[in-house]
This record gives C-alpha cells, sequence and structure tokens, in this order.
C-alpha cells in the first residue's frame, strides 16, 4: 500500500483507525501530526487540514496520512525510503594456534 487517495470521509477514517492500531502495536511511530490521531474520531474535526507522519519500526519507511477539508482531499502515501541498514563491522580475524607446554617435572 503505497499511496491512496479518499473519496468518502469514512474511507478516511478506517485507515486512521486501523493506523491508530498499528501505532498502539508498535508496527509504526507517529513522528510529527497535526493533531493526536484519537482527535480525528472527535464529534469536530480538528482542522482544516490535518497531517499525520509515520515511521515503519521495521523497515524504516516514512508515510503521510493527511485531509485537507477545504479543498477536499485526503489522502496516504509513502514519503520516505527505509532507513540505510547499517554496515555491520568486519569480523575479526581468528587464528588458530595450538600450544604446547613442557611436562612438568613433578608427575612421576
Amino acid at each position: 500500500m503505497e499511496s491512496l487517495s479518499f473519496e468518502e470521509p469514512r474511507e478516511y477514517l478506517e485507515l486512521a483507525r486501523r493506523l491508530l492500531n498499528s501505532v498502539n502495536d508498535g508496527a509504526f511511530t507517529v513522528t510529527e501530526s497535526t493533531c493526536s490521531l484519537q482527535d480525528l474520531f472527535n464529534p469536530e474535526w480538528p482542522g482544516e487540514e490535518v497531517e499525520h507522519n509515520f515511521q515503519c519500526t521495521s523497515c524504516g519507511r516514512t508515510y503521510q496520512l493527511f485531509a485537507d477539508t477545504y479543498h477536499g482531499r485526503a489522502g496516504w502515501g509513502l514519503t520516505g525510503p527505509p532507513r540505510p541498514v547499517p554496515e555491520l563491522p568486519p569480523e575479526p580475524k581468528s587464528e588458530v594456534g595450538i600450544w604446547m607446554t613442557a611436562p612438568s617435572s613433578s608427575a612421576q
């Protein structure tokens, strides 16, 4: 699901509810927003423009859910690539060695 446009407010709120559950489950984090996700379900809409930016906790991709009630647009879309996977440090070289000790003189 890379991008969506919504024709009906109900569609927007259905995705907002799913995203709220995903945030509560730890799959996404909200990185920026104009209001809380919960505010979208109040009887009065929180503003002419609402925006919520998310980041996937497993892959790092960023997304945006927005609604512009003045112009009648709303959507969901990918806003950024996955975060780069850090390079692993080189593995230490292992050397196999055999240590020999002289027999002790106290063994008889």
